[in-house]
Parts: C-alpha cells; sequence; structure tokens
C-alpha cells in the first residue's frame, strides 16, 4: 500500500508595532509649535507665530521668554539645547537656506551658520554635534557647531519635522503622518509610532525627549503631550510550504 504523507510548513516571524500613550498635556503659549527643547529641568519652545522662545514648565506654566534679535525672528522651526545655549533654526522663505542661530537662555545672540539646504525644519542635540532635518530634500544631516556636514542620510517621508535624540537613536516627527519614527544615526529606520490615536487629525510638529518620555506638540491645536514610547512585538505567520512525501 502506497502511503501519503502532507506536512505544512509554516514559518513564523516576529515584527514590532509602536505603541503611544499620554501621560499629561496643555496648551501651547504660542501658535505654530514647531521647536521644542528640553534643558534638563524645564521645556523651551520655539513658536512659529511670534517666533519666540518660551521657557515653559511641564505643565505648562510660562516661566520666562524672549523674541531674537537676530535675525529678527522669522518663521522659526526646530529648536534645541546643548547643556549651555539654545539653538533655534529660522527661514527666510522655503525655496532659500535656513540660518541656525545660538543663543543664550537670557536670549542673547551667540553664533550662526547657514543650513545647507533647503527648508529645513527640525534640530536636535547629540551631547556633541547638532542633526537637522530638511524638507526640502528629504534628508536628514549631522552638523558641527559651525556649520560643517559630518555626515548625511535620505529618508524616504516627505513632511519631516522636528527632531529628538534619546542617547542611541534619532527620533523625527512626520507632519501629515501624525507620527514619530525612530531611526539610527546611519539612517536605518527602526520603527514608527503612530499619533492618530490621540486625534484623528494630529499634524505632528515639535518634539523633544526629556531623558524618560517625549513630547510632542500638535500643530492643529497646539496642544503639547507629554508621550511614552513603546515597541510591542507581534507575532505573525506567513504562508507555509507544502511537502508531499510518498512511502510504500
Amino acid at each position: 500500500m502506497r502511503s501519503v504523507f502532507v506536512v505544512i510548513l509554516v514559518l513564523s516571524i516576529m515584527v514590532t508595532a509602536g505603541g503611544v500613550s499620554v501621560l499629561s498635556s496643555f496648551s501651547s503659549p504660542d501658535e505654530y509649535t514647531n521647536g521644542l527643547a528640553w534643558d534638563g529641568t524645564n521645556l523651551w519652545l520655539l513658536g512659529g507665530f511670534y517666533d519666540g522662545f518660551y521657557e515653559i514648565t511641564t505643565t505648562g506654566a510660562v516661566l520666562s521668554q524672549f523674541q531674537p534679535s537676530e535675525p529678527g525672528g522669522t518663521n522659526a522651526n526646530g529648536a534645541t539645547f546643548d547643556g549651555t545655549n539654545l539653538w533655534g533654526m529660522f527661514l527666510l522663505n522655503t525655496s532659500s537656506p535656513g540660518e541656525v542661530y545660538e543663543y543664550t537662555t537670557s536670549g542673547t545672540f551667540v553664533s550662526t551658520f547657514t543650513c545647507p539646504a533647503t527648508y529645513n525644519i527640525g534640530l536636535t542635540w547629540d551631547g556633541s554635534n547638532l542633526w537637522m532635518s530638511c524638507r526640502g530634500n528629504q534628508m536628514i544631516y549631522e552638523m558641527s557647531t559651525g556649520g560643517s556636514v559630518l555626515s548625511s542620510f535620505s529618508v524616504p517621508y516627505t513632511g519631516i519635522g522636528d527632531m529628538a535624540y534619546d542617547g542611541f537613536n534619532l527620533y523625527f516627527t512626520t507632519g501629515a503622518g501624525s507620527s514619530i519614527v525612530e531611526v539610527t544615526t546611519t539612517g536605518i529606520i527602526v520603527d514608527t509610532y503612530d499619533l492618530s490615536g490621540i486625534s484623528g487629525s494630529f499634524y505632528a510638529a515639535a518634539l523633544t525627549f526629556d531623558g524618560s518620555n517625549f513630547w510632542v506638540a500638535d500643530q492643529i491645536t497646539n496642544i503639547i503631550y507629554e508621550v511614552q514610547l513603546s515597541t510591542v512585538a507581534l507575532d505573525q505567520y506567513t504562508f507555509g510550504r507544502i511537502k508531499t512525501l510518498f512511502s510504500d
């Protein structure tokens, strides 16, 4: 008698999905919340409507503010803090390279350099150098404080926004995509965290990391959220192969 054995081979793979938990929130003191920075105690907002810096507590109270004396404050975008001073990015228009300006926390102008491309939006500090996102060419640049390009890579997102660094990887917002994207410093996409569960029309703009959690601003509602990002492993199965065995 001839026996037939059918063996189904199923391949199990692990994938990840980014989760977002809201811990707190408050209304921004300025419209167009384009830049956020963390100084170790408080947040600094760079608003795109009044183009000024605001020092704010984690509950939203404004402690201090200043209007940049250079370049006069127009079209403010990304912001970061280097442990001593603030850095902010300003655009004359979307077709011209932006300018990065360094200020003391009391508003005194320190230095400046011109961005390497057009429509530069996000800014963060990694402990040694600046990182800048450019919506004009979908690039992320590692920059010295003097404006030299140290490295760069492209990202497959058209609406890249402000940036953050957690000590290991970079993060950037995608406005139309309502998400935060995690990427290595060499350009490998690690994870994507969906913010649409917070608000269906969430337009992710300013972003920073406080050592434990992230702070992200919704440009539609001008609300700043403290969020916790987590990676959840999901067990999924692909189609298997059917192998037929014969015996007599």
